[in-house]
């Protein structure tokens, strides 16, 4: 696999490379001086099922519809009511406004942890960390890193409890160190590394139109119609 290599240093750099081809964007992980991940900007997300996502436009047949989410995603570690808000609120919607475009939809956050660990994994060095400030009113913002962020997906009231699916660096592959994980749960008085998105645009990627037959214009068949007329009155004439 091709691996891009980390070539710029500072403070915060940011990393550009194509995950899935796009018209308008790239995606883009920002990592730190350390090399660990602290944003993805323009993360891509096929909706539309691996078959048809693995196509080009070109690949695509009749009736067939390619759809691609575009999100940005930060790493905030803390508390879930402080980065989401309280899910034991009656206003609660658990909706992509808040940060949870993935709340109780288990396939598509399995398609978002993939996508993130797609762009991860093809950095050399592969960032080993996510990375983020806690922030927790009146202490100042602290720095904190993780092997592993998680996408929520539900609230159970009776134990207080947060169920995600997790995205983890498990260093088994060094190629592909970053995995799907296990659901897991905790509660929701825990700080935990999440995964907080940010909806940006959706792409629909239609077939390209087969070859219409090439039908002369109208001024141009009244030509073709006048030139075959003025040859058949001459062929008359010498008759």
């Amino acid at each position: 696999m091709l691996k891009l290599k980390q070539i710029i240093p500072g403070m915060l750099t940011s990393l550009s490379f194509a995950v899935v081809s796009s018209v308008e964007a790239a995606t883009v992980v920002n990592t730190d001086s350390s090399g660990n991940v602290v944003s993805i900007s323009d993360l891509e997300i096929c909706i539309s099922g691996a078959e048809i996502c693995a196509k080009t436009q070109e690949e695509l047949e009749e009736n067939e519809i390619k759809i691609i989410d575009s999100y940005d995603v930060a790493f905030p570690p803390g508390l879930f009511n402080e980065i989401f808000g309280d899910p034991t609120q009656p206003d609660f919607m658990g909706s992509c406004d808040d940060g949870l475009c993935f709340w109780g939809n288990q396939t598509q956050a399995n398609l978002a942890i993939t996508s993130i660990n797609d762009a991860i994994n093809m950095l050399d060095p592969t960032p080993p960390l996510v990375t983020g400030e806690l922030v927790l009113p009146p202490l100042p913002p602290i720095t904190q890193t993780n092997n592993f962020y998680r996408v929520p997906l539900s609230f159970d009231d009776a134990d207080n409890s947060i169920t995600s699916r997790q995205g983890t660096n498990n260093d088994a592959d060094p190629d592909n160190p970053w995995i799907l994980d296990e659901i897991v749960t905790n509660s929701i008085d825990t700080i935990q590394f999440y995964a907080d998105f940010q909806f940006i645009a959706r792409e629909i990627i239609r077939p390209i139109p087969p070859d219409t037959p090439n039908v002369p214009e109208p001024s141009s068949l009244m030509g073709i119609l006048f030139t075959f007329g003025s040859v058949l009155m001459v062929s008359k004439k010498k008759n």
